[in-house]
């Protein structure tokens, strides 16, 4: 009789974490979210485009998946990121301060940072510039090189968008951004480039196609694989030179 109790307890067991492991299903899988940054990635009238987001595209494609690329705020994309386990974001700027928040999958771009402004102004200064009314992007690790330059005047802006809307507006004296991204920008909104002026650059940094710190190893070298697949194809190459002419 305890015989029989024990054989229907070990098997009672066994049926559950059998029925464990299957609600359990597959690993986590990768998925990307993204905000407004041209030529990288932004909402176009025909849907998403731009060069990080058509890598991802054709990158799930040789995975055999179909997820999409998720639309956020910037700043709540990257912190998405950082606090989940199985999301992407880019493009992400490689900055000390992140470097042990996040796994740097895929690099995108080398970029420098430049003051820009309108075309009518006087040229401006790094000293001149220090005291001006200057936009960035909210939630861009690019904050901390005006503060550590002693710059008086930081405005935020959710996008790039608002951001040329308030510099048309005489409301700045200049953007601060990446020069890739805001030249991207001012072509997407319908501005001629002969209405801008680059004033100054401060500071670079690498762009990359960032990953949740907490992404597995399996999960990540898949997706490194898709990428290698597509650089050895040549597929790489004619993105960037479309992109970034």
């Amino acid at each position: 009789m305890l015989k029989f109790c024990m054989d229907r307890l070990w098997i009672t067991g066994l049926g559950l974490l059998l029925a464990g492991a299957a609600c359990a299903g597959p690993p986590e899988q990768l998925r990307w979210v993204a905000g407004d940054l041209p030529p990288f990635v932004w909402q176009g009238r025909q849907g998403p485009e731009g060069y990080a987001f058509e890598l991802a595209q054709l990158m799930t494609q040789r995975l055999g998946r179909s997820d999409a690329v998720e639309f956020f705020p910037w700043a709540r994309a990257v912190r998405m990121t950082e606090e989940a386990e199985n999301l992407g974001v880019f493009p992400l700027a490689r900055t000390p301060d992140r470097e042990a928040k996040f796994r740097w999958l895929v690099l995108l771009r080398h970029v420098r940072y430049s003051f820009v402004g309108r075309a009518g102004d006087a040229s401006l200064g790094i000293e001149q510039l220090r005291h001006a009314r200057i936009g960035v992007l909210r939630g861009s690790p690019i904050i901390k090189n005006l503060q550590a330059e002693k710059f008086s005047t930081i405005v935020e802006a959710k996008d790039y968008k608002d951001l040329l809307r308030m510099l048309r507006s005489d409301m700045l004296a200049a953007i601060y951004a990446g020069a890739p991204m805001l030249q991207a920008a001012i072509e997407q909104y319908g501005y001629p480039r002969s209405d801008f002026k680059t004033h100054a650059s401060l500071g670079e940094a690498d762009l990359y196609m960032g990953t949740s710190l907490r992404l597995s190893d399996g999960e990540a070298e898949r997706w490194l694989q898709a990428y290698q697949q597509l650089v050895a194809d040549g597929t790489v190459a004619r993105l960037q030179q479309r992109y970034f002419k």
